[in-house]
């Protein structure tokens, strides 16, 4: 939510105030405004056509003190906007206000573009156009445009969603077989007489290999069946080579008194 004070500013241009903050045209320049616990944000979204441009506007921030001036806590040029973060104090909204008065002249030198250039594509919005709001900011952008970036987001929430979804028993199953494959190779290394760490690295790759394929849920539990699989192979690989190398003992009768039966117990 937002507070009256960003309220105002947007009602005196034309912004709407929705969905928990203020979004609009400000100046020919689509902003969003919001605020949270001790804070006040503005946030352009655009893009800088002119890296020449960027560069002249990061100059002219970094030669002011913004913090002491302006009570800017951070201030961020990304590739789609230009967010500013200030520290909320009474008297806040006057700091914001002369910064506008400040800022909005070097934007506009810059070469940022502008609320009638779509901020997916970089073409000019003529008719067909709408605000879309993206992790909390308002882009403005053709109807097209939207529907592609729609899609997107929704593939990696998808995404995202599969990946926290999955199930710590097939990730242990899956990191179990993984190792297991492991476990042979240790097995015959230590019978040709070496004890190799890429083995043991090799272990560990194909047992993460296996809880991914397997769709193991992804956290801090997955380090936890990594270790214990990973112990296992190498245990289990251990005493596989012992097992071999005493059976080859007894059939070669250096073990006559002992039968394979007794591999057990030895």
């Amino acid at each position: 939510m937002i507070g009256s004070g960003l309220k105002k500013l947007a009602k005196e241009n034309g912004m709407t105030v929705g969905h928990g903050v203020a979004y609009g045209p400000y100046q020919g320049f689509a902003l969003t405004m919001s605020e949270g616990n001790g804070w006040k944000a503005l946030e352009f979204a655009t893009r800088f056509p002119n890296p020449a441009g960027e560069d002249a506007l990061k100059y002219k921030l970094n030669a002011v003190d913004l913090k002491r001036t302006y009570r800017v806590r951070d201030l961020v040029i990304g590739q789609r906007s230009v967010a500013i973060v200030f520290l909320d104090n009474p008297g806040t909204m006057k700091k914001i206000l002369a910064f506008l008065e400040w800022f909005m002249p070097l934007l506009e030198e810059s070469g940022a573009t502008k609320v009638n250039i779509c901020n997916e594509c970089g073409l000019e919005t003529v008719g067909n156009d709408c605000w879309v709001l993206i992790d909390g900011v308002a882009h403005h952008m053709h109807t097209a445009c939207k529907e592609k970036v729609k899609g997107e987001l929704n593939a990696e929430n998808q995404e995202r969603i599969e990946e926290n979804g999955g199930s710590y028993l097939t990730g242990f199953l899956g990191a179990l077989g993984g190792a297991l494959i492991g476990a042979i190779v240790w097995a015959i290394v230590l019978l040709l007489g070496y004890v190799a760490s890429l083995v043991g690295l090799l272990i560990g790759f194909l047992a993460e290999k296996g809880y991914n394929l397997a769709k193991g849920k992804q956290d801090k539990g997955k380090i936890a069946i990594l270790v214990i699989v990973i112990v296992l192979a190498v245990l289990l690989g251990t005493v596989a080579a012992d097992a071999i190398s005493l059976a080859q003992m007894i059939n070669s009768g250096e073990l006559h008194e002992y039968t394979y039966g007794d591999i057990a117990l030895l």
